[in-house]
């Protein structure tokens, strides 16, 4: 080969070698059941997707572009569970191990001097947290005074490894986590759990900056903000719990003066609490903060569609359903002489609902005080108008359009059979995921 050309093809195959950054992992122990990984960039504390890749010999690997922004990034390897590792990224390679099943507390950084200093700092910080936190508890255990002494030494020590850290990622990313994570003690031991919860309730984001883009755009905010809302304000009195949760939401959409920020915070904020199936404090979050976000901020059918996924939640009126049953328009509202009812989605094309239908029917028997309203989901109704006839005393809806039925809409129906079990008032009392599940409620509720 000439030498000129054999010169210049090395050089390209060097360009295009570092015009790409590597990130790869290693399963430690290996998971035979985990076969791929997703990479994602983090950005507005949310996740959003680049590319994927196979796990092979339990190791992955990733090449991204020079070109790639700096910030935070995550792997996920499990879409349930919360499979996933989070770093910092910025323009160099990375290498870590993790154990799968608790990918949080073993992941190691081989390669990543970023990552490698905000998890040096993690460590450092912890060890010397914890320790103060266990004279502080000890103080209140025993109220010995030789703990104050013991306490105002360890402090001085926390800030030192603080300081020192902050100082050594002075000119890197995780600087900004490191400044952040800073978390707030009393300069003198607490004399009560009463002012200790206090103090960290009121001091809760003193070192966060929530006008720093770093973290602004990576999912830190977002995880101090829920494990304000979430963990710090808590109690098993379901009124009081309820007022804890608006006092810690304005209190945390009242610091970002930023309303892009506050968008994102409200909505993730409103998607917690659809995961609760919280309404009143849905409905809270629209009513006094999503509504009065300018119109170009609010999405399109956001609060529409948010809506109508906790139409059905436990608690809640059954949405209205209305048939002709011998050319009489009925409503599910209207229906009287019951103590409860069962709204059935089901299909005559339905497997699972072949063969639970049927011993449903046969177990309903001995509650004479349940009426059923059983919804065909449909294309057609020939075969619905034979099945129906083996289901006497139901009241039989058709659902046609199958999936895409506005009464199958409005309960979110993803599957059949679904169940809805109601009180006389159509009040939701339960969702079982099967018949015996409904078994065990209606022997509850006999």
């Amino acid at each position: 080969m000439n030498s000129k050309y054999f010169f210049l093809g090395f050089l390209f195959f060097a360009f295009v070698t570092q015009a790409q950054y590597s990130i790869q992992g290693t399963l430690s122990p290996n998971d035979a059941k985990l076969t791929w990984a997703m990479l994602y960039q983090i950005k507005e504390g949310r996740q959003h997707y680049i590319k994927n890749t196979k796990i092979k010999n339990q190791k992955f690997e990733f090449k991204i572009p020079k070109e790639a922004e700096k910030g935070m990034y995550r792997v996920v390897y499990r879409l349930k569970d919360e499979g996933f590792v989070d770093f910092i990224f910025n323009k160099e390679n990375i290498e870590f191990s993790f154990d799968p099943s608790f990918a949080e507390g073993t992941t190691v950084f081989e390669a990543s001097e970023e990552n490698k200093t905000y998890q040096s700092y993690l460590r450092a910080i912890s060890g010397q947290q914890q320790y103060i936190d266990s004279l502080q508890v000890s103080y209140f255990k025993t109220g010995n005074q030789a703990t104050e002494p013991l306490y105002a030494i360890a402090l001085e020590q926390l800030n030192e490894v603080q300081i020192t850290h902050e100082k050594a990622a002075k000119e890197k990313l995780a600087y900004h986590f490191i400044k952040a994570t800073k978390r707030y003690n009393a300069a003198t031991i607490v004399k009560s759990p009463q002012e200790y919860l206090k103090n960290v309730k009121t001091n809760f984001f003193q070192h966060i900056d929530f006008n720093d883009a770093v973290l602004v755009e990576s999912s830190f905010l977002v995880d101090r903000v829920t494990d304000y809302v979430f963990y710090i304000n808590y109690s098993k009195d379901v009124a009081i719990q309820e007022s804890l949760y608006k006092n810690s939401i304005a209190k945390v959409l009242e610091i970002p003066k930023n309303q892009r920020l506050q968008k994102d915070l409200i909505e993730i904020l409103i998607e917690e609490f659809v995961k609760l199936e919280e309404v009143t404090l849905i409905n809270h979050l629209f009513e006094n903060y999503y509504d009065g976000l300018p119109k170009a901020l609010q999405k399109k059918g956001y609060k529409k569609e948010t809506l109508a996924k906790v139409l059905v939640v436990v608690g809640a009126k059954a949405p209205e359903i209305v048939w002709k049953e011998n050319k009489e328009e009925l409503r599910l509202s209207e229906l009287k002489g019951h103590k409860n009812y069962i709204i059935v989605f089901w299909s005559t094309g339905c497997s699972h609902c072949k063969e639970q239908l049927p011993e449903m029917y046969t177990y309903l028997k001995r509650y004479p005080n349940v009426q059923v309203v059983a919804v065909a989901l449909e294309d057609k109704s020939k075969e619905w108008k034979k099945v129906i006839p083996n289901f006497e005393g139901w009241k039989h809806v058709l659902g046609l359009k199958k999936w895409e039925n506005e009464i199958a809409r409005s309960y979110d129906v993803l599957g059949t059979p679904t169940y809805f079990v109601l009180d006389a008032d159509k009040i939701i009392l339960d969702k079982p995921e099967n018949f015996r599940d409904l078994a065990k409620v209606l022997k509850k509720l006999k």
